[in-house]
């Protein structure tokens, strides 16, 4: 019941900007602290996790300014953002330490810190350093008594442009890798180590009130077990490794079905043998401590078989919710749907719930801004259509170009 309670007032989340100061007041009234931070929120990483559960930890309520589409492509030009607000800011919906979200221009909070007078103002040096938070801001903060706190060093510290930067590479050489092949010329794709996954580290949050995430990551079976005996569980699986909308979407419809959900993710070794090079993306642990900071997320399970056979013979999950698409159709036949029709369970079809978004879709949108930067000096559209404009001098006679 209480999930289905977080799901029916998730929309509740998000705050015009117009009902900022409605929104201060009614906190302020009830004696509560507000928080208050800023940032685009493209790709959300383990960093972003840990920053808005230390940044929830310092008050009562933490709000989230998500910066515009317009201020965001203004500033880092028209490949940016990868997603629209409206999808970034779901995204952020979903996070159980983020209580409002509103939108904001990219380091311009002044009038939001005006409109909500946060108690705080939660920021990253890099933020500080980038022009984001300016002397104005400060001064405007100070007015009603606000102050500015910012985060402690992270190790190691990767931004969503990092991450981007990364995917892009990866993609881009898995492009070129294949024409080359294609040519029987040998490139020598598997003696390049700078493409491992990224890691994150453990994000252990500095303040021991924010929530950490770790704390409902298992991979040992034996912690399986402890798991086992939960009343109508719900167990899910994925590799996740880019969580988007789309997969969140799909893992709240999958929480709704029971009291306790388990995501289960292969580990890198089992990605890495299926998909090849370049994956996954994010490491084991990061993508885990991601799902972990979902609100409809109760523990997150790593194994380490080719199929979740064996986690769904321990767990023996009430539902076991899987997706509906044209790979998976032959389910019933599956080692899977024999075990949980076995001890009585359910399984559950349900279909994408994101069909224009994808995890390749974005990685193939970051690849074609590499390409674009990597070959500028030959892609010169306008010069190759007035090109074509260009006429034969060679005359009859007459005067007629021939």
């Amino acid at each position: 019941m209480e999930k289905h309670k977080r799901a029916e007032k998730q929309h509740t989340k998000v705050v015009e900007f117009k009902d900022l100061v409605r929104l201060g007041k009614k906190i302020h009234k009830k004696s509560q602290k507000v928080v208050f931070t800023t940032g685009s929120f493209e790709l959300i990483t383990p960093g972003h996790c840990r920053f808005l559960s230390e940044a929830k930890a310092l008050g009562d309520v933490l709000v989230v300014g998500v910066c515009s589409d317009r201020s965001i492509t203004k500033i880092k030009g028209p490949d940016f953002p990868l997603l629209n607000q409206s999808a970034r800011m779901e995204m952020l919906s979903y996070l159980r330490s983020v209580d409002y979200i509103t939108t904001v221009d990219e380091g311009e909070p002044h009038t939001s810190i005006v409109l909500l007078e946060p108690d705080i103002f939660y920021t990253t040096q890099k933020e500080i350093e980038n022009g984001n938070f300016d002397d104005q801001a400060r001064y405007l903060l100070r007015k009603h008594k606000g102050k500015l706190i910012v985060q402690e060093d992270n190790n190691p510290y990767k931004s969503a442009r990092d991450l981007i930067e990364h995917i892009a590479n990866v993609r881009f050489m898995e492009i070129v890798a294949s024409y080359l092949w294609s040519k029987n010329i040998n490139f020598g794709l598997n003696t390049i180590s700078d493409f491992k996954p990224a890691d994150y580290g453990n994000q252990t949050p500095n303040n021991v009130k924010a929530f950490n995430p770790s704390k409902l990551i298992y991979k040992n079976p034996l912690e399986l077990l402890e798991l086992a005996g939960k009343k109508n569980t719900v167990f899910v699986s994925g590799s996740y490794d880019l969580l988007h909308v789309g997969h969140t979407r799909f893992i709240k419809k999958a929480s709704l079905l029971g009291d306790t959900l388990i995501v289960g993710i292969p580990c890198d070794t089992k990605i890495s043998a299926k998909k090849g090079y370049g994956r996954p993306i994010i490491n084991e642990f990061s993508r885990a401590y991601v799902l972990a900071s979902l609100a409809f997320v109760d523990y997150v399970y790593i194994f380490d078989d080719e199929t979740v056979a064996s986690t769904l013979e321990i767990l023996k999950p009430a539902v076991f919710f899987t997706v509906d698409e044209d790979w998976n159709k032959g389910i019933k036949q599956s080692e899977e749907y024999k075990i949980v029709k076995g001890y009585g369970g359910k399984v559950v079809l349900e279909p994408r719930q994101s069909p224009f978004l994808s995890s390749s879709t974005i990685i193939n949108k970051m690849a074609y801004k590499k390409v674009k930067e990597i070959f500028g000096e030959c892609m010169q559209d306008d010069k190759f259509k007035a090109m074509l404009l260009e006429n034969g001098q060679l005359k009859e006679e007459n005067g007629k170009s021939r």
